[in-house]
């Protein structure tokens, strides 16, 4: 409730974090996935990858940090499949490169109708809808900490994901935290983050969608676009 009406802190740490990079990364991607990822710096674009049947092999967003860099963000429980998926596939000219770093970074997630209220204070970084629209991402300031910002959200409110180096993941939590706190925010969790999702008819790898369900049969796209 608290997420719907005001605003709520989670911790998203554990999501997989997976790094394309290298001169070929943008046509690696492109060939991989069924949404159009090689956009402008800072776009994230939510898309899957699909195996020759047309099913769904991974489903996960993808940030583009440089020319030649992208993050992708997945599942917790995903992390080491889409990682391999993408690996079985790498390109023979050694053009690509992919890495594992989730543990290199923790997440805190805030969403809600005062999310931007809540966090403009901390930082110098325009956080209005022109300076700082849907689907992109950008350096920003959470006080003194570095991190970055992507205006994303699984649980369909207004908010971002912020992530910064892991040894500095608690004291991120605590700024927000203490900012929240004066606005009587609260914590979510996991399975708050399940319903939520719910709620929206936000998808889930694994359960809804998988191998067996093309993007159409799952309500990803629709047959009236082509």
């Amino acid at each position: 409730m608290a997420c719907r009406e005001t605003a709520a802190l989670f911790d998203f740490s554990s999501f997989a974090k997976i790094e394309v990079r290298g001169p070929g990364s943008a046509d690696f991607l492109e060939g991989l996935a069924d949404n159009r990822v090689a956009r402008g710096r800072g776009a994230i674009t939510y898309t899957q990858m699909l195996n020759q049947d047309g099913g769904i092999e991974c489903d996960f967003t993808v940030t583009r940090l440089a020319e030649d860099r992208f993050r992708i963000v997945t599942g917790t429980a995903f992390g080491r499949h889409d990682l391999a998926w993408i690996r079985d596939h790498l390109p023979s000219d050694r053009s690509v490169e992919v890495e594992d770093v989730t543990p290199a970074f923790a997440c805190v997630g805030l969403w809600g109708p005062l999310a931007r209220q809540i966090l403009q204070p901390l930082t110098p970084t325009d956080l209005g809808s022109q300076a700082f629209p849907y689907m992109s991402a950008r350096e920003v300031f959470v006080g003194s900490l570095p991190c970055l910002a992507l205006r994303v959200t699984y649980v369909g409110e207004l908010g971002w994901e912020l992530y910064c180096r892991s040894e500095f993941g608690l004291r991120l939590w605590n700024t927000i935290w203490a900012a929240c706190a004066r606005q009587g925010i609260v914590a979510g969790g996991y399975k708050a983050i399940d319903s939520l999702r719910l709620e929206k008819g936000y998808r889930f790898w694994g359960s809804g969608i998988g191998p067996e369900a093309d993007p159409y049969a799952s309500s990803l796209c629709s047959r009236s676009l082509l």
